[in-house]
């Protein structure tokens, strides 16, 4: 959209973000009429007087239509295809955060509810903003943010910018998410929320614990938190074991027992019945005239909610051909099975906050701040009883497994951004805008707790349980920090020029970005070897290790208490990290004749990233020196786009784009300290040796947009990828949890067509003039070659995995050595049946989404791929409106009851049952 549009817009008292409004289109035509109504002047008034009857005229329409119509035409005058989502229409599918919100957009694919892959890319080829301004994430897995954690009530808008233009950040591959906070409103807004719910699931018992005081609020109040006298010790011991004392000054038992003795172990677990899910939210806002030519206005939001969880989960690793043969005939196909798996209960607890407060200044209609603060904050605390099967420790009716673990996570962003816009038009209507922002993440993990019983049975009837009976297994507890801070800057000035069949804006600009990242993994294990045999029975953890116990000094196997504390901690669990990104950009948007557009430019970008591993309790670099300049990773380079548009007059137009884009190695993947996968549990680590992926992408759109909002477009992409950035499973001794590797492949490409439609019903018969149809489908392929071939020449891939297991040869770790990318759904579907009531008060839309299999975890050793299977999401949403100011929404999620599958050989890699979600929620807006 040129900037003198955005000008009229402004004139109106509108911008782009009040447009998507409904509420906010309401009040402004409102005050058109009102303006109207004053320019008739005394013959109105005298009209009025003279009692003449005034016909009443009422214009109807459905409000998906009254909510999507600016955003269509927001989608219609962008320059660079793109897929933009409303705050209204994200109402009406009942989403209750962007990940959710975001796989109904045409292409979109949601992985473990919070990273989205974009046309089948993951989500490390995409980047997300918030509001144009790149931010940091809490997730100690990827750089990029989980969008679960942005809540639908602070969301205008959702944009996925699918072709690269070069005022975007050149790190993309998919596409580009602006997640777009809700403005300053145009007036007045008060309005209160709330909701419960439940689920099918939890009907049944869960198992939890009591934790800490302040765990309603989704804080840990200190009850987890890492003992200060564990602290103290690991800062002075300065050993190999770090906890255990120096050689020179060991530890006695009366010290070991008060470190082992300070931990919080009250965790039982015990049975407990499910609350139901609730949730409140607030908003207020409003704006002021200062003078007749200023305005000031702000918004601010709070919500709340708290959500339970019990489902059924199952887990495999490690699949072969060991011990198969003593394990129940589901659990074995074609001779194969995993050698270690575990089926059992999922008891979760989630709290989700949120806190926005925007203010925002408008002078003459030409100059505009809005200062944005955003603060996110979510909570999981969750508890597994599951059994457990060790095909090399398991013996059916003598000897069986249980595993016990707890997970405490809080994960927090704050965000504050200023924004200045300025129409110059005695600069020749040239503009000049510009931004900064600081925004901060951070993760905490505190006493996370991992612990195996070992069953007792005679004959198959139970005898006694305790931990288990292995001198190599130990209760783990681990403690994790995790902060992430970014500082984002940027200007721009455009300069239009308008002649007679031309316009034409000439836009040049500049992004700044610098983010800092820190992270510490503090692992402790208590070896069942030091704990005397009488003292490992048991089923309760509070139970077994009670200070009762604890401050015994039977408990110990020693007389000193000597191994009961041993470090995991290794070089490269603490690590720091930063990243710096200078980009400039120039770029020309033309109308030719209200028939052609030509749009591009090029954009140069200075990267510069480096992660850097600390010594195994020691507050020290474990390199130095030149080690650090050479795992410094820099490159510099030009990102051209280009972008021509034909108008086959007002309401169809064809789009073919054209550029070149780079996706860099993130944070953690040229870190060789191995993290936990959230979704599979294998362990994952990066290499040093990593380089960018370049892209070519090619996109062709056609769009048509006919008459009351219906429309329809049909899209071809193409991307060829240089060094693609994927995984590869590494071999594993034993029954050792897999390990996956993030390693350059040779090249590969993805190439589809994407189908769009929004109709309503009336071409069926005018009694279906209020519903609606509208729906979504992707169909694409995509291969990559990683280049391990068993021939004289080494790829960068083998020598990227020969680095990985310091070993000199590579040819037998893959199994296909050409296939799919990982995440990538040949097909994705969307599709939405509505109605709304011709009175206004009703209305009912039908959701249905689906994917199709993708893989999860590449095959190795001759097994194939584990693929996540196709899952059928129906969803039912009904709203019903008393009067003008409230609302009553009913949903019910996931109707068709499915469950999440990642299959491998025909067997379950992972299970997890879902259950049917119901939930209830009013608002009222004073």
């Amino acid at each position: 959209m040129h900037r003198t549009q955005h000008g009229v817009l402004k004139k109106m008292g509108l911008n782009q973000n009040t447009l998507l409004s409904e509420a906010k289109v309401k009040k402004s035509l409102i005050c058109l009429a009102v303006m109207s109504s004053l320019m008739l002047g005394n013959s109105a008034l005298a009209q009025t007087e003279e009692d003449e009857a005034i016909e009443e005229v009422v214009t109807t329409g459905t409000r998906l239509k009254g909510s999507a119509t600016a955003v269509l035409q927001e989608r219609q005058n962008q320059a660079f295809v793109a897929d933009i989502l409303g705050a209204d229409q994200i109402s009406r599918t009942g989403d209750s955060d962007a990940a959710g919100a975001l796989r109904r957009v045409t292409g979109l694919t949601l992985v473990d509810g919070k990273f989205i892959y974009v046309r089948g890319l993951g989500e490390r080829y995409s980047s997300t903003q918030l509001n144009g301004m790149g931010v940091p994430s809490p997730d100690p897995t990827r750089s990029v943010v989980p969008l679960d954690l942005f809540p639908a009530d602070i969301i205008e808008s959702l944009s996925v910018q699918k072709s690269f233009s070069p005022d975007m950040p050149a790190h993309f591959g998919g596409g580009n998410v602006n997640i777009r906070t809700k403005s300053v409103p145009n007036g007045l807004v008060f309005k209160l929320s709330g909701s419960v719910g439940s689920n099918t699931n939890n009907s049944d018992d869960g198992f939890f614990y009591s934790g800490g005081g302040s765990d309603w609020s989704g804080r840990d109040d200190g009850t987890r938190g890492l003992p200060s006298i564990i602290y103290n010790n690991l800062e002075q011991a300065q050993s190999d074991d770090g906890i255990e004392g120096s050689s020179s000054f060991p530890l006695d038992l009366a010290q070991r027992q008060e470190l082992v003795n300070s931990m919080f172990w009250d965790i039982g677990p015990d049975p407990k019945s499910m609350d139901p899910d609730f949730g409140l939210g607030v908003t207020f806002g409003n704006v002021y005239d200062i003078s007749n030519e200023s305005e000031i206005g702000f918004l601010s939001t709070v919500s709340y909610d708290n959500s339970w969880k019990v489902e059924e989960q199952f887990n495999g690793t490690t699949l072969g051909t060991v011990g198969c043969g003593q394990l129940p005939e589901n659990r074995v196909a074609d001779g194969k099975c995993f050698a270690q798996s575990f089926e059992g209960t999922a008891t979760e607890q989630n709290v989700n906050w949120s806190g926005m407060f925007n203010i925002g200044y408008k002078f003459n209609n030409n100059h505009r701040f809005d200062i944005t603060n955003v603060l996110l904050h979510d909570m999981r605390d969750r508890v597994r009883v599951r059994d457990f099967v060790d095909a090399n420790e398991t013996e059916f009716g003598t000897r069986e497994l249980s595993r016990v673990d707890m997970l405490f996570e809080e994960r927090r962003m704050s965000s504050n951004q200023l924004k200045g816009t300025h129409n110059l038009p005695e600069l020749d209507n040239s503009y000049f805008d510009w931004y900064v922002g600081t925004s901060r993440a951070s993760r905490q993990q505190p006493g996370s707790l991992d612990v195996v019983y070992q069953i007792n049975l005679d004959d198959g009837q139970f005898v006694s349980q305790q931990l288990q009976d292995v001198s190599a297994t130990s209760v783990t507890r681990d403690w994790q920090t995790l902060r992430d801070t970014s500082n984002s800057a940027g200007w721009n000035f455009g300069y239009p020029i308008f002649k007679q069949g031309l316009e034409l804006e000439f836009k040049v600009g500049a992004d700044f970005f610098e983010k800092a990242r820190t992270a510490d993994n503090l692992s402790i294990g208590v070896p069942h070897r030091a704990i005397a045999d009488d003292s490992t029975f048991g089923d309760r953890i509070n139970e077994i290790f009670s200070s009762e116990n604890l401050l015994s000094d039977t408990f110990y196997n020693s007389s000193t208490g000597a191994g009961i504390l041993e470090s995991n901690v290794a070089d490269g669990d603490k690590f720091a990290a930063a990243t710096k990104i200078d980009a400039y950009y120039a770029m020309a948007d033309a109308f030719i004749d209200n028939t052609w557009r030509i749009s591009g430019g090029v954009r140069y970008e200075d990267f510069r990233q480096i992660s850097v591993p600390f010594t195994a309790h020691a507050n020290t670099f474990s390199i130095e020196g030149e080690e650090i300049t050479d795992i410094a990773f820099q490159e510099d380079d030009f990102f051209p786009s280009l972008a021509i548009t034909y108008l086959k007059g007002q309401d169809m137009q064809f789009r073919f784009n054209i550029s070149q884009t780079a996706i860099r190695p993130d944070l953690r993947d040229i870190s060789t300290t191995f993290f936990i996968d959230p979704l599979t549990e294998f362990l994952v680590r990066g290499s040093p040796l990593l380089q960018s992926s370049k892209l070519d992408n090619v996109d062709f759109r056609w769009e048509w947009y006919k008459a009351n909002g219906n429309n329809v477009s049909v899209a071809l992409f193409y991307k060829d990828i240089e060094t693609p950035i994927e995984l590869v499973e590494l071999a594993t001794v034993g029954g050792a949890a897999p390990n996956l590797l993030t390693a350059n492949g040779e090249e590969g490409e993805l190439y589809g067509v994407e189908m769009e439609f929004l109709q309503d019903l009336q071409f069926i018969d005018d009694n279906l003039s209020n519903f609606y149809m509208t729906g979504n489908l992707t169909l694409s392929d995509s291969e990559v070659t990683l280049g391990a071939v068993d021939d004289d020449e080494i790829s960068l891939f083998e020598l990227q995995v020969l680095d990985a297991l310091d070993a000199t040869s590579a040819s037998n770790i893959v199994t296909n050595n050409k296939r799919r990318l990982v995440g990538h759904s040949e097909w994705v579907a969307n599709l939405q049946l509505g109605w709304d009531s011709l009175n206004g008060e009703h209305t009912a839309t039908v959701v249905y989404n689906a994917f199709g299999p993708r893989i999860i975890v590449p095959g190795t050793r001759g097994n194939q791929d584990a693929e996540e299977e196709t899952f059928h999401s129906l969803d039912v949403i009904y709203t019903y409106y008393p009067n003008f100011s409230s609302s009553v929404k009913l949903s019910i999620k996931n109707l068709l009851n499915q469950d999440k599958e990642i299959t491998q050989e025909g067997l379950d890699l992972l299970f997890e049952e879902e259950g049917i979600s119901f939930g209830l929620s009013y608002s009222y807006e004073f």
